[in-house]
């Protein structure tokens, strides 16, 4: 079990002036019930963007894919993603003696499909390529790897 002020105080830090104590019990429930169960967190609810970030609706996500290194998993992952209509914002790649990192951070159309979708469509396509994949809203991620 995490320290949860710990995990309450991180989150609010990601969050800065959007923290709200309805914001910030929503993301640390949902971290909570993902170590709890093992299963992929849901995803909060998205706030409004600003100029450059995607439009209000729309879901920001960010992608993690590792594993041996493969000929077209960044292309697969990509071709995934144009499939349901996301929007790719950024994405860093790495090998490294043979094996490969990805992150990559996109978004999906409020009439889109749901992350969770998107999710199991990007994990179906990295296996058989040996890439274990990961998808995530934004504001859970930020959440959790802030210092």
């Amino acid at each position: 079990m995490p320290d949860v002020r710990a995990l309450i105080d991180r989150i609010a830090h990601a969050l800065g002036d959007q923290a709200t104590p309805e914001r910030v019990e929503h993301i640390a429930r949902a971290v909570l019930q993902a170590e709890r169960t093992g299963a992929p967190a849901p995803a909060p609810t998205s706030s409004a963007a600003s100029a450059s970030g995607p439009a209000p609706g729309d879901t920001r996500f960010v992608v993690t894919a590792y594993g041996r290194d493969t000929p077209g998993v960044l292309a697969a992952l990509t071709s995934e993603l144009a499939a349901h209509g996301a929007n790719v914002l950024d994405v860093s790649q790495k090998v490294l003696q043979g094996y490969f990192t990805v992150v990559l951070f996109a978004d999906l159309p409020a009439d889109g499909p749901s992350l969770a979708t998107v999710r199991d469509r990007l994990q179906a396509r990295g296996e058989p390529l040996g890439a274990r994949v990961l998808a995530q809203h934004e504001e859970l991620f930020q959440a959790m790897h802030r210092p």
